[in-house]
């Protein structure tokens, strides 16, 4: 439990420089103690909860705390072909403002079929209408027959909705859908939100429950919670599972309070909490000298000796560092709560707030935006939405780092 925490190397990049409007900071309130599911450790006489992540999912997380929003502007989605911007309320579910795009990196839930998911969360998906699958609104007939290659080889009149469609638009063909695009090339771009899809199953497109998610067009801009069942699959059974973060486990012993200040002596290596950066790696930054400066200081089973002895966990309501990178790190001045990506890159786990009266330290998690321009790779903001409240420690208890 005293060994060094690991780096993982994941280089990602972005040269694309245009235009985006900022969101405005929000300032981090204490975080609420969350009612998180957590499997409880003994190792000697310290303790440990960890998080139960069989019993964690995207539905299951406190809700936001703060409002935000961000908004790109209009050669950004063009060069995307689609738009991140959204906005969201205190008190939203995260799963209705995080998109898949965003965290597929850390989950690779873009390989689901909807089939999949119903499996993993017993979810009943033969009473599901299209509408129900948030991304059908914009899938036109042409990227649907791209997603199920199959599709190009059955009649129009067996695929309800894609005939409603043409025959809308004043096109009655009676040929498979490969005749139908070759002959009349503009319905290629017909988008099936023309319809009212609250008439059609999922099974009235051939193949739509079995087809990978990433197949459909701009599956990145769908929201988790409009994906059937993907909010109800715990992150232990995502594609890429979520990281324990038990690797490196430190004691919580001692909280200290916004009397604390940052300094000159107390550089880097007393800390453990930071920036990210865009190869997912958290880097350790000092509270400035002076400044306000709460913050949980650890201590290591191994004693006096262990690496992590004396080093101090800065509190984000207090302390902003760097974030982001790309384009998208202009968002929210290119800052973001101080903390550790203590599971992983799907979100940053950051200290929100100490009561020394009690000895707690109150956390919560922060998520990010990220966009792949074709060509030029990813982009991110700050970590800056949220926080969701997380799983607090007591002093004396043992609280769990993460590889960093």
């Amino acid at each position: 439990m005293g060994a060094k925490a690991v780096i993982i190397n994941k280089v990602i990049f972005s040269t694309i420089s245009t235009s985006l409007i900022a969101i405005s900071l929000l300032e981090l309130p204490s975080t609420a103690i969350a009612e998180i599911p957590t499997v409880t450790h003994t190792t000697g006489k310290y303790q440990l909860k960890s998080p139960d992540w069989t019993k964690i999912n995207w539905s299951s997380l406190d809700p936001l705390q703060e409002p935000g929003y961000i908004n790109v502007s209009a050669d950004i989605a063009a060069k995307l072909g689609y738009n991140p911007s959204r906005s969201w309320s205190a008190g939203q579910n995260i799963d209705s403002v995080i998109m898949l795009g965003d965290v597929d990196e850390a989950f690779t839930q873009s390989q689901f079929t909807l089939k999949l998911i119903a499996s993993i969360t017993s979810n009943q998906i033969d009473s599901l209408k299209l509408q129900d699958f948030g991304l059908m609104k914009w899938q036109t007939i042409g990227s649907l027959a791209q997603a199920i290659p199959k599709l190009n080889n059955i009649n129009v009149s067996q695929i309800k909705p894609i005939q409603d469609l043409l025959q809308k638009s004043g096109i009655s063909p009676n040929g498979t859908i490969l005749q139908v695009l070759y002959d009349y090339p503009k319905v290629s771009n017909l988008p099936l939100g023309n319809l009212d899809l609250s008439n059609y199953p999922l099974s009235s497109i051939p193949q739509l429950t079995e087809t990978r998610i990433s197949k459909f067009l701009n599956w990145q801009q769908s929201f988790i919670n409009q994906v059937p069942g993907l909010n109800k699959v715990p992150f232990d059974k995502m594609p890429q599972p979520i990281n324990s973060g038990l690797d490196v486990v430190g004691i919580a012993s001692v909280v200290l309070g916004k009397s604390e200040r940052g300094d000159s002596r107390a550089r880097e290596n007393y800390f453990v909490s930071g920036k990210v950066t865009r190869s997912n790696q958290t880097v350790a930054v000092a509270c400035g000298v002076g400044q306000e400066c709460p913050y949980l200081e650890l201590g290591d089973v191994a004693g006096q000796q262990g690496n992590l002895y004396g080093k101090r966990w800065a509190s984000g309501s207090s302390q902003k560092v760097d974030g982001g990178f790309g384009i998208l790190q202009r968002v929210n001045g290119g800052k973001e709560p101080t903390g550790r990506l203590v599971y992983g890159s799907g979100f940053k786990v950051v200290l929100t707030g100490v009561n020394e009266s009690t000895g707690t330290a109150n956390f919560g998690l922060f998520f990010r935006i990220c966009v792949n321009f074709f060509g030029t790779g990813k982009s991110c903001t700050p970590y800056f939405i949220g926080p969701v409240p997380w799983v607090p420690v007591k002093e004396n208890d043992l609280v769990i780092l993460g590889k960093g």
